[in-house]
Order: C-alpha cells, then structure tokens, then sequence
C-alpha cells in the first residue's frame, strides 16, 4: 500500500497535534503547515509559514498531496471582535488559500474544521446540521464564509463543525478552553471564574475523539457533506465546575463575572450523522476525559 501524503494546516495547535499522532498511527505521511516554531517532538515535515501566503504554494510544488486537514485558523471569538481583519485573513483568507491551491494541484479531498458557533443561539435542541446559520460573532462569520467557499471550490470536502474540545496539551489561553482554564487554575489553587450564571451549558468532545473522526473522514466514502463532531450530551458550566472540583479536591468557590460578549447560551449538537455516515461514535466520556487530563498532568510533574 503507498503511503498517502496528508498536509495539516495549524498541525502544531492543540487539536493538530492530537491529530497528526493519529495519522501517523495510521500509516499516513504527514506535512506541516504552521506559523508556529516546529515542536522538538514532531517527527514529520514542517513548513513554518502563514498559511493565507503565497508560501503556501511551495508545500504543493515539493510534495504531492493527497489529502488536506485544514485546522489553521484564530480560533478566539474574543480576539475575532477586537481584531476582524485579522480573523478574516486566519479565517476566511487562509480557507480561500487553501483551498485554490488544492484545485490547482488536484488534491483528493479537504477535512475542514468548522465550530458549533455558526448556530449562535440555537432555536432548537439539540442542533442538527439543518439548523440556519446566525452569528455573534466576526469568528463564526468567517467559518461560515470559508464553509461556503469549499462548497464553491470543487473539491470533495467533509465540512466537521466540532462542539467545545478540550482535553490533554490544551491551552488555556485558547478559545473554547474553559476545561483547560478551570483545570489550570485549579491545578495552582487559584480563583476560578465563570462568566455568567454558570447555568449555560455546552456539549464537550475530548480531542481523541476529534483526531480519530479526522483521519477516519479521509479515506471515508463520504464526501460533500457538513457533519457535526459532538457527544449529544448537555453539561453546564457550574457542572463542569464541579468535576474538576472532585478530580482536584478543589476548596474554593467559583468567582461570577459578566457574560462576555459573543457567547453562546446553549449549544448541544446532534451527532446523529457522525455516527450513520461515517459510523463513529465518540467513547471518552467527560469525566474519564478530565480523569485522564489530571493524572496526566501528575505524570508531568514527576
């Protein structure tokens, strides 16, 4: 069997990392694209580069790819409100980009990361993939635009719009990391803050899960199709509060702040065609994800 060339756009980001080591594990040859210096641990070929650029054009004329998982983006709802240019050049400059070099050196097929943020405020529960698109935000504006442009492009695509990800090497700084912001604070003993009433809830996929649905989507027979990635499982964030809690042995209470602007109330997203389409259901629950999260972390310490 010839070994299939996969190019990961964001590879050295939290979710890449996870994916690349399952692509890896699969049999696939792996090539980077990221702004990012190359981590000492990656055992694959790096391009540090912008992927918006023209730079982006030479990974294609010194290798053949066959696939592409394009995971590059300014993936922060609050740094997408500050700084729109910005997001729309990571966003939606990057996913043009990509996407035109990929016609032009006929790749087989693009596995895009999407976000449940393109349903803002649900009007229905839990969110299938019919739901209409709405946005509060210029982050979920510029996935919906690059969601639109692979349709446009040609390319056979599996559009995957993941719910929140979190698990083992997330950043807390990141967006969507409130399981890694609890989980850091409380590992130092420091105040937690929650925005809001806590009572907002989210539907949490652990990042294995994610990387495996990844690479499961390349050689799938799917193609042509937006396909949510999530656990149809409801949790509040007082909840997830309270798992982190039992796992640290936590003491202190949380901190109540404002709601920020741009968050999304209620988000629980039907994996109904994930599991009849591709026929994957994800298996780390949220508590054994964070279980798995905290003893890590104590392996790292030794």
């Amino acid at each position: 069997m010839v070994e299939k060339n996969v190019l990961v756009t964001g590879g050295a980001g939290f979710i890449g990392k996870h994916t690349i080591k399952e692509l890896l594990n699969n049999n696939f040859n792996v090539i980077v694209a990221d702004l990012k210096e190359q981590p000492a641990d990656f055992d694959c070929k790096y391009y540090r580069i912008d992927v918006a650029s023209e730079d982006l054009y030479k990974i294609f004329e010194e290798n053949k790819i066959d696939y592409i998982i394009h995971l590059a983006a300014l993936p922060s709802v609050a740094e997408s409100i500050k700084k729109p240019l910005l997001d729309c050049r990571c966003n939606y400059q990057a996913t043009v980009n990509v996407c035109t070099a990929a016609k032009k050196f006929n790749v087989e097929k693009i596995v895009f990361s999407s976000t449940a943020a393109v349903y803002a405020n649900p009007q229905y529960l839990p969110v299938d993939e019919k739901h209409p698109a709405s946005f509060l935000s210029p982050y979920a504006i510029t996935k919906n635009a690059s969601e639109q442009f692979i349709k446009y492009s040609g390319i056979n695509y599996i559009i995957f719009r993941y719910a929140n990800v979190y698990g083992i090497g997330q950043d807390s700084t990141g967006e969507a990391g409130v399981v890694a912001k609890f989980f850091d604070a409380m590992k130092e003993n420091l105040p937690v803050k929650i925005h809001g009433s806590g009572e907002q809830y989210r539907d949490f996929v652990n990042v294995k899960d994610v990387a495996k649905i990844n690479v499961l989507a390349l050689e799938s027979e799917v193609k042509n199709e937006i396909i949510n990635v999530s656990t149809n499982t409801k949790t509040s964030i007082n909840m997830l509060f309270q798992i982190l809690k039992e796992e640290f042995g936590y003491k202190l209470n949380p901190e109540y702040t404002m709601s920020r602007e741009g968050d999304i109330e209620k988000s629980v997203l039907s994996n109904e065609k994930l599991t009849s389409l591709l026929h994957y259901i994800p298996s780390v629950d949220l508590k054994s994800g964070i279980h798995e999260m905290v003893e890590h972390s104590k392996a790292a310490c030794v």
